[in-house]
């Protein structure tokens, strides 16, 4: 009775794969290491740009702003204890006007949440920027709304090998802290340090390296506009002299 040959059907020796495993590994940067990253915060237009008729005008005053720009945010940033590249999610619904098996085909994308903690020093200024920047958001006297480019920024967050070098970028997209989380105190807790818990709320993400930047409403406005006031010069001038041109 013949015996069935399985190298054929599932390839060379284990050993082959063994040894390419082993050769990987020894790779010049090694694996990246979860207590390698970088995190920049990159604050909202509403925080430099601001009059006594915007909504949250009342975050605008000058204690804010020393609390939002300069040392304190780059303090901030190098104080982040964990925070997580997020994912995408692909939104689907199930395809089943067809004949056979049915497959799922993609309508959008969903981006969830991403939570990050960070070290408070004494004075609890990582507090203070976080509360100030949700202060943007809206008028604290009427209630007023703000507009919604006025308090978003960005996040960029970025993989370091052991060079600190970065290999990895991903930046999230009109962001805003959501939810200031509570902070617990106790008086078995004298050895540890606070930490303050912030979820970010965020339109979208994208690969920095491989996903250019869209252009905001804004700039395309701009673009628009001045488009347009070229093209109704250039058809004012005689076809003589528009030849220079």
């Amino acid at each position: 009775m013949s015996r069935f040959n399985f190298s054929n059907v599932l390839g060379g020796a284990v050993f082959g794969s063994l040894n390419a495993f082993l050769q990987h590994n020894a790779s010049r940067d090694g694996y990246a290491k979860a207590n390698r990253y970088e995190v920049i915060i990159l604050l909202p237009s509403g925080v430099t740009s601001g009059s006594a008729d915007t909504a949250g005008s009342s975050a605008m005053s000058s204690n804010v702003l020393s609390r939002l720009q300069g040392e304190t945010a780059r303090r901030i940033s190098f104080r982040c204890d964990t925070i997580s590249i997020p994912g995408r999610n692909l939104r689907t619904q199930m395809n089943g006007n067809i004949y056979g098996p049915p497959h799922e085909i993609v309508q959008g994308q969903t981006f969830a949440p991403v939570e990050a903690t960070f070290y408070c020093g004494s004075d609890l200024a990582e507090r203070y920027f976080f509360e100030e920047w949700q202060k943007i958001t809206y008028n604290p006297d009427t209630y007023n709304i703000n507009y919604y480019k006025e308090y978003v920024g960005s996040v960029e967050i970025y993989q370091l090998n052991e060079q600190d070098e970065r290999t990895y970028g991903c930046k999230l997209e009109e962001v805003f802290p959501k939810t200031v989380a509570a902070q617990a105190y106790g008086h078995g807790n004298s050895n540890q340090i606070q930490k303050v818990s912030v979820e970010f709320a965020y339109r979208y993400w994208r690969n920095i390296a491989t996903e250019p930047q869209k252009a905001n409403l804004d700039s395309t406005l701009q673009d628009i506009l001045k488009n347009s006031i070229l093209r109704n010069i250039q058809t004012r001038i005689p076809q003589v002299l528009r030849r220079l041109f």
